[in-house]
C-alpha cells in the first residue's frame, strides 16, 4: 500500500503518531537520569539515542519541542551532566511507567521503584541497569521544521559487564538482555543473527565470530 502526503493529513492523529514513530524500525531504549539545581532526581525513557562518533566518543539525544516543561532537558542544561541506562527485561515495566508526567518535585526513581546508584559522577545511575553511560552536554541544535532539539553529548564513562564485550570491542547486548522498542510502547528482545566482515570492492564477505577469544 502506497501512502502519500494527503493520506497523512487525513489520518487520526494518534494513528499518524504511531505510524511515524514506528516507520524507522527498532530503536534502543535508555532511561535518562538527571538532577535539578535543587537536587531533585528525574528519570525518563528515551528512544532517540544515536552514535555520533568514537574519537572523541559522542552521541545525540532528541528532545521534543520545549513548549512545555521538559524536566530532563532543563536538568541536563543546568547541570551539564546526565546518565543513560539501558533498559533490560527485568526493569521494563518500571522504565515504561517513568514516562508518566509526574510533577518536578516527585522523583520517578521512587515512584516506579528503581534505585539510585550514586558514584563520583555528578548524577546518579539506575542501580538495576546492566549498561550505564555517563554523559556531558556539549551542544544543541533546534530543528526548524518542528522545533525538536538535538543535543550532542560526550561520553564521559561507561559501566558495563566485561563478559558482554567481545574481543573486538563490540558490546553484545543480548548477553545483557537489553530490549529495543518500536513506536512508543512495543518492546522486542534482540538476538544475534550474523556478523559480517568489513566490505571492500571485489572481495567476498566473510562471517565474523561472536567470540571473546
Amino acid at each position: 500500500m502506497l501512502y502519500k502526503g494527503e493520506d497523512f493529513k487525513n489520518w487520526n492523529p494518534r494513528y499518524r503518531a504511531n505510524f511515524f514513530n514506528s516507520v524507522g524500525g527498532l530503536k534502543s531504549i535508555n532511561l535518562m537520569a538527571s538532577t535539578s539545581k535543587a537536587g531533585e532526581t528525574n528519570l525518563a525513557p528515551f528512544f532517540s539515542v544515536q552514535h555520533i562518533g568514537a574519537n572523541p566518543p559522542l552521541l545525540s539525544i532528541i528532545f521534543r519541542p520545549h513548549t512545555v516543561e521538559r524536566h530532563s532537558l532543563e536538568n541536563f542544561r543546568d547541570l551539564s551532566f546526565a546518565t543513560l541506562n539501558a533498559v533490560h527485561q527485568t526493569i521494563l515495566e518500571e522504565a515504561h511507567q517513568s514516562s508518566a508526567k509526574y510533577p518536578r518535585a516527585i522523583s520517578e526513581f521512587k515512584v516506579v521503584g528503581l534505585q539510585e546508584h550514586c558514584t563520583e559522577f555528578p548524577v546518579p545511575y539506575v542501580k538495576e541497569a546492566k549498561l550505564r553511560i555517563g554523559i556531558k552536554h556539549q551542544a544543541e541544535y533546534v530543528v526548524e521544521l518542528n522545533g525538536s532539539i538535538i543535543v550532542i553529548a560526550s561520553i564521559e564513562e561507561v559501566d558495563v559487564a566485561e563478559e558482554a564485550i567481545l574481543s573486538d570491542g563490540l558490546i553484545e547486548h543480548s548477553l545483557l538482555n537489553t530490549l529495543t522498542v518500536n513506536g512508543l510502547d512495543s518492546y522486542y528482545k534482540p538476538e544475534p543473527y550474523k556478523r559480517l566482515s568489513y566490505a571492500r570492492p571485489n572481495e567476498p564477505l566473510k562471517q565474523k565470530p561472536w567470540s571473546k577469544d
